[in-house]
């Protein structure tokens, strides 16, 4: 057993919804456990409970490994392909989601 499987007890533990720490924000991004897992065992993410999960074999059911793979984005039918979503659906959702940051964006900040 690796060094990394050996600290968890439950075979499936190594598939949490949990980040790892990086002390520095400008650190590279580090690859979580569970996605070396997956990797290395070639199958896809059990975990169904992750928020990260989806039901996309290609990309090992994590919405992190398509994020990896696609580094210059994806369409919108892509993502709605992805997550089981209409075209429609997908842009109803990024339309609120800029909505709501136009609206952080013009709040007057106060500093105290």
């Amino acid at each position: 057993m690796s060094d990394w499987m050996s600290k968890y007890t439950n075979p499936l533990s190594i598939y949490t919804d949990d980040a790892p720490n990086s002390s520095h924000i400008d650190a590279p991004p580090l690859k979580r456990d569970c996605i070396k897992a997956c990797e290395s065992n070639e199958v896809s993410c059990p975990n169904k409970e992750c928020r990260h999960w989806m039901n996309h074999e290609e990309d090992l059911n994590c919405v992190l490994v398509a994020v990896e793979k696609n580094e210059a984005g994806m369409t919108l039918r892509e993502i709605g392909e992805r997550l089981n979503l209409s075209f429609v659906r997908v842009c109803q959702i990024e339309k609120g989601v800029l909505n709501k940051l136009n609206k952080k964006i013009q709040k007057p900040v106060s500093i105290k």
